[in-house]
């Protein structure tokens, strides 16, 4: 990772769920510690390039302090610009080195995603060096890393690019592998081994990835892949402890209650799994926590993705499967206690609720008394767990901080209204990016706060629908920002 490769291909702009706060502090709190306040905290990115992950965070939490730092000048400059823009007082960017941050001040949050693998030893060192010594004893550090088993068959595709793309400005080798990618790709159409069809399958994809990921993926000086074990003993020479992987799927076999040796289970699975990547939560040895503990649920809240159950309230308080379907996946479920808690978390579109507040939506459908509601509140929450651990619940520590639908005069991010205006992906207020439609992007950049429904119907476009129809998809797209948090309350 060199200051000039990034000047000349400056890294896509990507924002990464798991690197907020919120999500750092929900599982601390589920391994059964607690992190430092997420809604007022101080944040450190390492590697921040144009500030497309810490905007938003800064945007979605007013009280909290950001302080982004990245080698390349040119992506300072640029997140310094989009700042201004914003109007975001409480976010700062520094063009510096890792290994010499001017900022020692303590912070509660660390982020360092997509630089670990990337840079020499002594940065590495330099990495977790910062997050020991600059963050504060409760806190929490993300550290994200090119994982083996995973990465060894990807080398072999990094080498064969090095080799056809020598040293030398940053495009033309761009160029110089992508021809060589299609050259290979051609010699392997008529080979019949499953190793090229593996091959060719990653082929397909890299010839996908914008420039920006092809280039300081492969052809960067560095990138070093390690396993787990590795790593964690890394970290442990700095003071630092694993707490889980940040992608609560990957970090489920090690994190369930009983298990002898967490750290040996999770690198077994990772060769079973082929891991290549791993987003590797760290805290201060001496606050480690011990595995995710059901209880703590009672402190967090739930969402879900999935769809309301094609099922009437009778079926769902009695034994019997009930089905509910979550993008390409069925959840079929039995139990009456979870087909109520999942079809109230589906009625909220996505939004944030108190595991309390759940467990009480429940008792009510059940007609279950107050000792006999707690009872089952914490007889299910292992359940519950499990779905998390899955994929089909996601883990949140507060409320959504987006609008539950659209007011009289809608008002859209101000960050998702930025880039509406040169993209068609936009970062949404739960920090996931999104694609825009033509009519979701035109009501996005019209949702100012300044125009009530006449006036946003008034910068649709005059076609050939009646005032009836424009009205209704004025409506429809008023309705699709707010579905998927891109209005402020």
């Amino acid at each position: 990772m060199t200051r000039t490769s990034y000047d000349e291909i400056p890294y896509a702009d990507y924002c990464f769920p798991r690197t907020h706060p919120e999500h750092l502090f929900a599982v601390s709190a589920l391994c059964g510690r607690t992190a430092p306040a997420f809604t007022r905290c101080r944040v450190l990115e390492l590697g921040c390039a144009r500030g497309a992950n810490l905007l938003p965070m800064a945007l979605d939490l007013p009280e909290s302090e950001f302080v982004g730092i990245d080698l390349s000048a040119a992506q300072i400059t640029e997140a310094r610009r989009r700042a201004d823009e914003l109007g975001l007082a409480n976010v700062s960017f520094r063009a510096e080195s890792i290994s010499a941050l001017s900022d020692d001040a303590p912070f509660d949050y660390v982020i360092c995603h997509g630089v670990y693998s990337w840079v020499p030893p002594a940065v590495r060192d330099a990495i977790l060096a910062a997050c020991r010594e600059r963050m504060r004893p409760a806190g929490v550090a993300y550290v994200s890393f090119n994982a083996l088993p995973g990465w060894n068959a990807l080398r072999t595709i990094r080498d064969f690019l090095l080799d056809h793309a020598p040293p030398g400005p940053a495009l033309p080798r761009v160029a110089l592998a992508r021809r060589a990618l299609a050259v290979l790709d051609e010699s392997l159409r008529t080979e019949p081994s499953h190793g090229a069809a593996w091959l060719r399958g990653e082929l397909s994809e890299l010839a996908l990835t914008d420039d920006a990921y092809l280039f300081h993926e492969y052809l960067e000086p560095v990138n070093d892949a390690l396993y787990l074990r590795d790593f964690v003993a890394h970290a442990q020479a700095h003071g630092l402890t694993h707490l889980a992987d940040a992608d609560l799927r990957v970090a489920a076999p090690a994190l369930r209650q009983g298990v002898g040796d967490p750290l040996a289970l999770a690198q077994s699975i990772d060769f079973t799994r082929n891991r290549r990547f791993r987003a590797s939560l760290l805290v201060h040895a001496e606050t480690a926590a011990g595995g995710a503990d059901p209880a703590s649920l009672a402190r967090l809240h739930l969402a879900t993705r999935a769809q309301r159950a094609d099922a009437d309230i009778a079926a769902l308080i009695v034994e019997g499967a009930v089905t509910f379907r979550y993008d390409d996946r069925s959840i079929v479920l039995r139990d009456p206690w979870m087909k109520c808690a999942l079809h109230v978390l589906a009625l909220e579109d996505r939004r944030p609720v108190a595991y309390a507040a759940l467990a009480a939506s429940v008792a009510a459908r059940l007609g279950l008394d107050h000792r006999a509601a707690l009872v089952a509140a914490a007889a299910h929450a292992p359940d519950v767990l499990e779905l998390v651990f899955d994929g089909s619940l996601t883990l949140h520590a507060g409320a959504a901080r987006y609008a539950e639908a659209a007011g009289l005069r809608p008002v859209a991010s101000r960050i998702a209204r930025m880039q509406a205006k040169t993209e068609d992906v936009v970062t949404t207020l739960r920090h996931t990016r999104i694609a825009l439609a033509d009519e979701a992007r035109m009501m996005l950049r019209l949702a100012d706060g300044t125009r009530d429904r006449a006036a946003l119907l008034a910068g649709f476009p005059h076609d050939a629908r009646s005032s009836a129809q424009r009205a209704g998809d004025c409506e429809e797209a008023l309705d699709w920002l707010a579905s998927n948090a891109l209005l402020t309350e």
